[in-house]
C-alpha cells in the first residue's frame, strides 16, 4: 500500500488550469490508471477473503541430490500416464512428523498389485541397493491418488527415500511403473490448533510439504483443503519446471494433469 505524502495534509488546495488537468488525467489513462469516483457517505466494499497461500520450499540442502536419469519417474507401454510420487524431487522433502503420509497418484487406465517401500538414507543410497527396504508393503492400486501412512516411528534428523511401484506385470518387470522422492523429518515447530485448514497453510507456507498435503487429503470434501491442494500441486509443477531434463518435464506434465482432474 503505498504511504501519503505528507503534503496530502497541507490544508491550502492547488488549483491546476484546466489544460493541465486534462493533461494530467489523459496521461493517467495511458498509463492504465483509472481514478474510481468516489461518492460521498457511501460504504467501502467488504474485502474479499484471502486467498490461501501455495507451498514455500524450505532452504536449500547442499547436501541433496535428485534423483538420477532413469532414478525417477518412470513410464512404460502399460500407461500414458506415469504413477506419480506426490513430493518433491529437484529438492529435499520435509515432515515434522515421525509418521508421515506419503501420497502418490495412480493412472486411472490401469489397474494392478501396487509395492510401496522407504529405505533408510538418500536417494542415492536407494538407487544402489545396499540395503533392503526398512518398511516394505504390498498394496491393491486403486486410480487417482492413494495414501499410506508409515506405520512405524521414524527418527528426527534422519533422512529417508521412499519408492512406489506398481506392477503392471509380474512377468515383465520392465513394464512396471514406478516412481520416488526423499524427504527428511525435521523437529515440529508447535502444536497444531483446532483449525486444520490453518494448519495446513502455515505447514505449506513453512516448506513442511508431506504434512501440509497429508492434511489436504485427509478433508477431502472441504473446498478450502482442495483449492490449497490444487495450489501446492501446482507451485510444485513450477518449481519441478525449472530442471530441463525429460524426467522433470516427464512429470511436470503429469503434475498439470492431475490439476485438471482434481479442479
Amino acid at each position: 500500500m503505498t504511504r501519503r505524502s505528507r503534503f496530502h495534509r497541507l490544508s491550502r488546495r492547488r488549483v491546476l488550469p484546466p489544460a493541465i488537468a486534462t493533461g494530467c488525467v489523459l496521461g493517467l489513462a495511458l498509463l492504465g490508471v483509472v481514478a474510481a469516483p468516489a461518492t460521498v457517505g457511501q460504504a467501502k466494499p467488504s474485502q474479499p477473503p484471502a486467498a490461501l497461500k501455495s507451498y514455500e520450499p524450505p532452504p536449500p540442502n547442499s547436501d541433496y541430490q535428485a534423483p538420477a536419469a532413469g532414478g525417477g519417474v518412470r513410464t512404460s507401454d502399460c500407461s500414458n500416464m506415469p504413477l506419480l510420487a506426490l513430493a518433491p524431487q529437484l529438492h529435499q522433502g520435509q515432515t515434522s512428523t515421525r509418521r508421515p503420509t506419503l501420497a502418490w497418484y495412480v493412472p486411472r487406465d490401469v489397474a494392478g498389485t501396487l509395492v510401496i517401500q522407504v529405505f533408510r538414507g538418500t536417494l542415492r543410497d536407494l538407487e544402489r541397493e545396499t540395503e533392503p527396504p526398512l518398511l516394505d508393503e504390498t498394496l491393491t492400486s486403486r486410480a487417482g491418488i492413494m495414501t499410506w501412512t508409515v506405520p512405524q516411528d521414524l527418527t528426527v534428523g534422519e533422512t529417508y527415500a521412499w519408492r512406489v511401484v506398481l506392477v503392471c506385470d509380474s512377468n515383465r518387470p520392465s513394464l512396471n511403473l514406478r516412481d520416488v522422492a526423499e524427504f527428511v523429518v525435521v523437529a515440529p515447530t508447535g502444536a497444531r490448533s483446532a483449525d486444520p485448514v490453518r494448519d495446513a497453510q502455515q505447514m505449506a507456507e513453512g516448506g513442511i510439504w508431506y504434512d501440509a498435503l497429508a492434511l489436504t487429503l485427509s478433508s477431502p470434501a472441504s473446498p478450502q483443503m482442495r483449492s490449497l491442494r490444487i495450489e501446492m500441486l501446482e507451485t510444485l509443477a513450477d518449481l519441478e519446471s525449472r530442471s530441463d531434463s525429460l524426467q522433470a518435464a516427464t512429470r511436470v506434465q503429469a503434475l498439470r494433469r492431475i490439476v485438471e482432474v482434481e479442479r
